[in-house]
């Protein structure tokens, strides 16, 4: 599981699986039971071993005041995921959302520009919706094309907050087959300044204007062809 706090990746990783990791490739290694839990000292590449439900807690209370602008990634090696995921989610309210990844005959891929940043269209899903009616909708409303899903890629959560409240947000992510983008037009209701079909190249550079969950995104993707 990762999770987009202030724009940078936390992973929650279960201690079993510590094989995969290369610990050679952090900055600072923090032992949750032990050591001095200080967020604001922290630097780079951090890992969390050890982690313990007040390290979860005390992490997300100092992000929600402080930029972690000093930090590229945390990574809490939990002992059981699913709890320290279900403990996170009792500190927010959540909200479901969907999107897609938009490829076209040509292989290009379909990005909207919204207050500056490129993006992937995505949005909230109503009361009555599972996960791919709402991509399906977000993407042919913000975008006025037509398609259909091939598959899922994978599944962001991102914090916010909202009316001063602490939000996460879980936003499903499909790989998508245009069928039809004749009345293709960006909504301008939503904010979206643009719509571009874009070559691997392109959506390279664009991602240097983008968010660290839709760089995840497009990650997975390039993952599930491999």
């Amino acid at each position: 599981m990762v999770i987009f706090v202030n724009n940078k990746p936390i992973h929650l990783v279960q201690s079993d699986k510590i094989k995969v990791l290369n610990i050679n490739q952090y900055d600072v290694i923090i032992d949750g039971k032990n050591s001095v839990f200080k967020p604001s000292v922290w630097s780079g590449e951090v890992l969390v071993q050890n982690t313990m439900t007040e390290n979860i807690t005390s992490f997300f209370k100092f992000a929600k005041k402080n930029s972690l602008d000093h930090l590229s990634s945390v990574t809490f090696l939990v002992k059981d995921k699913a709890t320290a995921k279900s403990e996170i989610k009792q500190l927010f309210s959540v909200v479901k959302a969907a999107g897609g990844m938009v490829f076209n005959a040509e292989g290009k891929v379909l990005m909207m520009k919204r207050l500056g940043f490129w993006d992937l269209p995505k949005g909230k899903a109503e009361s009555d919706e599972n996960s791919r009616l709402t991509a399906i909708r977000e993407v042919e409303e913000e975008c006025g094309v037509k398609v259909k899903i091939d598959k899922k890629l994978c599944t962001t959560w991102h914090t916010y907050l909202l009316k001063g409240k602490p939000v996460i947000k879980r936003t499903k992510w499909y790989a998508m087959t245009l069928l039809d983008d004749r009345k293709m037009k960006p909504q301008a209701e939503e904010g979206i300044e643009e719509l571009r079909w874009m070559t691997p190249e392109e959506m390279e550079e664009a991602l240097k204007i983008s968010y660290a969950s839709i760089i995840h995104v497009v990650k997975s993707s390039h993952q599930a062809t491999e």
